[in-house]
């Protein structure tokens, strides 16, 4: 399921609301959000792979440690991304990723915010019909 970024939520950050039918699905949309928010992803070659696991004691802990540790990659490798691919195991309450990309160049990739964070601000996920988040990144 889709994406959409939310106006008028936080003047200086970039808000998301993401969904999905399934646990994977909402993960994996909520990554394409926090990707497209720092990078156009279609104009980044998918020349690095990383993979990472999380574990957390609940959903809502554990989206919010997998966008953190999306935002970590970036800062540490200095990488934006192209792709990602999520499992998500509700039983053990675990993610494991994996994330192509390429390191930061300016001259060819459409960069766009350099998201510091993802924050505790407006940050929902809950479960009706499907999967819904709403996030806000610090920029």
């Amino acid at each position: 399921m889709p994406f959409k970024f939310v106006e008028d939520i936080a003047m200086a950050d970039v808000a998301f609301e993401a969904t999905g039918k399934t646990l994977k699905e909402l993960f994996e949309s909520s990554a394409s959000a926090a990707i497209e928010s720092m990078a156009n992803p279609k104009t980044v070659k998918p020349k690095i792979k990383k993979t990472f696991k999380k574990k957390a004691k609940d959903i809502d802990g554990l989206l919010f440690e997998f966008i953190e540790e999306l935002i970590y990659l970036k800062d540490r490798f200095a990488i934006v991304f192209h792709d990602v691919k999520v499992t998500v195991d509700e039983k053990k309450m675990t993610v494991q990723a994996v994330i192509t990309g390429d390191k930061i160049q300016p001259e060819k990739q459409e960069l766009r915010q350099d998201v510091k964070a993802v924050t505790m601000h407006y940050y929902t996920v809950v479960k009706k019909k499907y999967w819904k988040a709403n996030v806000v990144l610090d920029i």
